[in-house]
């Protein structure tokens, strides 16, 4: 696997939408808890949620109590989903450890001016909920611009979030931690200026990701995996189709992909990644089928094509260069073998 993706749950996703304007609104909001819900069992993303979630929900009545979605979904005729389900989902969230502060070892920050831009604070007009995003926002920024562990792919999930890229500015007055890579930050009157990624659907998040990057440091199966369900996700969202990540095929992958994958992409730097990730998503596809051509047990042209039991050897062009080896199973899956120069004819078998 690559490193571990880590995002921050703000406790505006969870809160039960107050007040209520319609049954549309219920829907998503349930839609969207669910939505967030699958990475609970994704082995590549680490969630988390702020220590002061659960009480600023509380404070404000906005947790999703059952007795209290019971009501909600008969008033409004809701009847998809079941309170159970969904005050389980909100209750896993909510207790999620490590939390923000404990994984990155910071307490709390005073800050005050603190502005955004856009004005993702103000998406709420509750107190409790304002005051611990706005908390959460400066940490982050601050950790981004300025910690040895990298934030860089870190994303902040908002209930709405107008803009993937949000603005930091605050006045730092005081904060706590207990990391040794934080410097001294400008003093009032001076001003932090950082960023921090937001999201706020599963597609924005899976979007931002780069499966690229997350190919070129797979370090086992599990980590090519990912990076293809990305490419294939990113493939459906440039179509104009609705994703499938929950049901999306990937092919197997061979005992020799990782090394010859990692050796040609090494040589090539950041450049043949994307490529190949392209020829694997075509072949899933089964698209622009002209670069592809048997693989055979010799270089003649009449040489008879390489066979594995009756699955059957191909040779995929990435570009002039390169080439993408893989077994056409037939079972119909498909298996991917190497990545080799023009002048190399093997597949492990």
């Amino acid at each position: 696997m690559p490193d571990m993706l880590n995002v921050t749950i703000d406790a505006g996703v969870i809160a039960v939408p107050h007040p209520v304007g319609s049954a549309d609104e219920l829907h998503k909001y349930v839609d969207t808890l669910l939505d967030w819900s699958k990475l609970l069992d994704e082995p590549w993303v680490a969630i988390h949620i702020s220590e002061g979630a659960a009480a600023a929900l509380f404070a404000d009545q906005l947790y999703p109590l059952r007795d209290q979605l019971k009501t909600l979904f008969n008033d409004y005729g809701i009847v998809e989903y079941d309170v159970n389900t969904v005050a389980k989902v909100a209750d896993k969230l909510l207790t999620l450890t490590p939390s923000f502060e404990t994984y990155y070892r910071v307490k709390e920050v005073l800050a005050d001016p603190i502005n955004t831009a856009p004005d993702i604070i103000k998406l709420t007009t509750h107190d409790g909920l304002q005051s611990d995003l706005a908390r959460c926002v400066v940490l982050i920024a601050i950790l981004r611009k300025h910690c040895q562990q990298p934030l860089a792919g870190h994303s902040l999930i908002l209930r709405s979030a107008p803009k993937p890229i949000v603005n930091v500015r605050a006045q730092i007055h005081d904060i706590e931690h207990e990391r040794d890579d934080l410097p001294e930050l400008p003093a009032p009157p001076q001003f932090f200026d950082g960023e921090v990624l937001v999201c706020d659907d599963f597609k924005g998040l899976v979007g931002c990701l780069d499966d690229s990057a997350i190919l070129t440091g797979a370090s086992d199966a599990l980590g090519i995996e990912l990076a293809i369900k990305i490419a294939l996700f990113k493939d459906d969202l440039e179509k104009g189709k609705e994703p499938d990540w929950a049901g999306a095929v990937v092919p197997k992958i061979g005992h020799g992909f990782l090394e010859t994958c990692w050796k040609c992409c090494r040589d090539q730097g950041g450049t043949l990644s994307p490529k190949i990730l392209r020829a694997v998503v075509e072949t899933m596809l089964n698209q622009n089928m002209a670069a592809v051509h048997p693989l055979r047990v010799g270089k003649g042209g009449d040489d008879p094509q390489r066979m594995r039991g009756s699955d059957k050897a191909q040779r995929r062009d990435i570009d002039y260069e390169f080439h993408l080896h893989y077994w056409e199973c037939a079972a119909g899956a498909v298996e991917l073998g190497s990545v080799v120069h023009h002048n190399d004819f093997s597949i492990p078998e």
